[in-house]
């Protein structure tokens, strides 16, 4: 499942230190009040969890600036913004009377997880913020569910499901990687002279992590498949025949022949979030609409000492008060925005 929850993107490096403000908020929001406590809580419950503070780290996003004794403003304003647009959607909640299924609580958590990289770095967060944090991620998904009319309980899910086998087949196959059109040939002539797929790959592949396995590279939908291997590959398993050698197939690491070992349905019971995933993926460019129209119409006063008031990809939010490029500041952190 792919989403765009608790993602940070890469804006400026200024410093903001942790001090007390000497004005009573961080942010309001409409009738909604961000306080200075409650954003420099959340500051810290971020910041303490080292595994989540390496990650983004690593995507040039760092929390901290040298000394360790201050947070970058980059942080600062994508924890404020992400609050603020959190805030905008409970208070839309509430107005149209929206209300969470059990199936959209379930999922609400599998995002929040997958969202922040890992189970294990999920439970680095404080108990009473990984309960805050799901807590966000199904106002996300309840609001979306919403704008999209999705009935998202177990029988609309289930509907969709049983229109979308294909979405929820299970394919494994191998390989064989060559590094030109030539020598795949070769390898594929001995293949039709009776050498087995798997001896085929023992002996001739290029690719070293799945050579000693016979060629296997694992099993996934479709859609998985496309994500982690390309188009190409991609297109060749869909209607390759099981147990038979493909023609051999240009990708970017070079030419595979690929055989499809087993195609299997996924059960319901393991497929349900992936399908309520698939089913709501259309929502999230209805969230940023919708978000876009809330900030325009909802009042937000924003603490100076954390940034200004601003058109940011036309949504009205925070950004640094001496700050990037208009280009940059597009990329700021909304739940509805970021993939």
């Amino acid at each position: 499942m792919s989403r765009r929850l608790l993602k940070f993107l890469p804006l400026v490096l200024g410093f903001v230190l942790a001090s007390c403000s000497t004005i009573g908020y961080a942010a309001k929001v409409g009738t909604q009040t961000i306080s200075n406590s409650q954003l420099h809580t959340e500051l810290r419950e971020v910041s303490s969890n080292s595994a989540f503070d390496a990650l983004l780290a690593k995507n040039k996003s760092p929390v901290f600036g040298p000394d360790k004794k201050s947070y970058t403003t980059l942080f600062v304003d994508n924890i404020l913004n992400r609050r603020i647009t959190i805030d905008r959607i409970l208070q839309a909640e509430r107005r149209l009377n929206i209300t969470t299924t059990p199936l959209e609580a379930q999922l609400a958590k599998a995002l929040t997880i997958q969202s922040v990289g890992s189970q294990s770095t999920f439970d680095g967060f404080g108990k009473a913020y990984q309960t805050q944090l799901v807590s966000d991620t199904r106002a996300i998904v309840a609001m979306e569910a919403y704008l999209a009319k999705v009935n998202l309980s177990t029988s609309g899910v289930q509907a969709y499901y049983a229109s979308h086998h294909s979405s929820f087949v299970d394919v494994c196959s191998s390989e064989i990687l060559e590094t030109s059109p030539l020598e795949a040939d070769a390898v594929l002539a001995k293949i039709k002279a009776g050498l087995s797929f798997a001896a085929a790959a023992d002996q001739y592949s290029e690719d070293k992590s799945s050579q000693a396995s016979g060629g296997a590279v694992g099993c996934g939908t479709i859609a998985q498949y496309e994500q982690v291997l390309g188009a190409s590959y991609t297109h060749a398993i869909e209607t390759l025949p099981i147990d038979q050698a493909s023609l051999p197939v240009q990708i970017t690491q070079g030419w595979s022949i690929i055989e499809v070992t087993s195609r299997s349905l996924i059960p319901f019971h393991d497929a349900e979030l992936s399908a309520a995933n698939d089913e709501l993926a259309h929502g999230s460019t209805l969230l940023n609409t919708f978000l876009a129209h809330e900030s325009k119409v909802e009042a937000l006063k924003v603490n100076p000492e954390y940034g200004r008031v601003k058109d940011v990809g036309g949504v009205i939010q925070v950004a640094p008060s001496k700050g990037p490029s208009s280009k940059a500041l597009s990329e700021y952190f909304t739940p509805g925005l970021a993939k």
